[in-house]
């Protein structure tokens, strides 16, 4: 199996929209083209979170539309950035939400991290539910390998994004590790690719698709280095980060 996971389209109601010098809408057009020369060995993709930066529902028409040129599903959770009814509760062409999905033999997850502020809005740091921890726990019944997706890293880095990421991240790995049918966690938010395993199971973020951000910099000063990871499925997971 060949899994195609995107991140952080961050797009706005306008394809004119700039968000720290970049356009997303452009990015996104980029990164469509560039997948497109895989699109015949990849068997489904998985966006996790923040589709929009505005939350509007013509930022979702904009993804949906774009994304309707792959020939493959697209399975997408929310993010902290996106509007939950009008990216989960709306119908649309491409973009599909389902809690779990069951491909080729392997299940794939998809959680809620995302954290609400005391006013309703939603917050940077993600954090999951004790239904969502109980969700994870029952993959203990499973046979099958399982991967989960969500928006908000769990593993640190050791810089100045590890501010951003999921609170109760030691409750979620207490759980993981006793459930061997885990074999891989796919997040977003911090705008970088990073990779890294525990025991069998891989950790991996996805770099972002608009703005790009680096330990090596300032808080949100743009990287420049967008782009997408392609995720290879057999008997080991192995990934190849694709930049725009």
């Amino acid at each position: 199996m060949r899994l195609l996971h995107l991140s952080d389209l961050h797009l706005c109601s306008s394809t004119d929209a700039i968000i720290y010098g970049i356009n997303p809408f452009d990015n996104l057009q980029k990164a469509i083209g560039n997948i497109r020369a895989f699109k015949d060995t990849i068997d489904f993709c998985v966006i996790t979170g923040d589709i929009s930066n505005d939350g509007s529902k013509e930022s979702y028409e904009l993804a949906d539309t774009a994304l309707s040129l792959l020939p493959f599903p697209v399975y997408v959770t929310n993010g902290n950035h996106d509007d939950y009814h009008n990216l989960i509760d709306t119908k649309h062409r491409k973009l599909t939400f389902c809690p779990w999905v069951t491909r080729q033999g392997i299940n794939f997850l998809f959680l809620n991290s995302v954290a609400n502020a005391e006013d309703g809005t939603n917050r940077s740091k993600g954090l999951l539910s004790d239904k969502e921890l109980e969700r994870v726990r029952r993959v203990k019944d499973q046979n099958n390998p399982t991967i989960i997706l969500m928006h908000h890293p769990v593993l640190t880095t050791g810089s100045w994004m590890d501010r951003r990421i999921l609170i109760n991240r030691d409750d979620f790995l207490s759980v993981v590790a006793s459930i061997p049918q885990v074999v891989a966690v796919l997040s977003g938010h911090n705008h970088r690719s990073f990779k890294n395993r525990i025991g069998t199971c891989l950790f991996s973020t996805s770099p972002s698709i608009s703005t790009s951000y680096s330990d090596q910099l300032r808080p949100y000063e743009e990287a420049f280095s967008p782009g997408f990871d392609l995720l290879t499925i057999e008997a080991d997971i192995t990934y190849n980060t694709i930049n725009l």
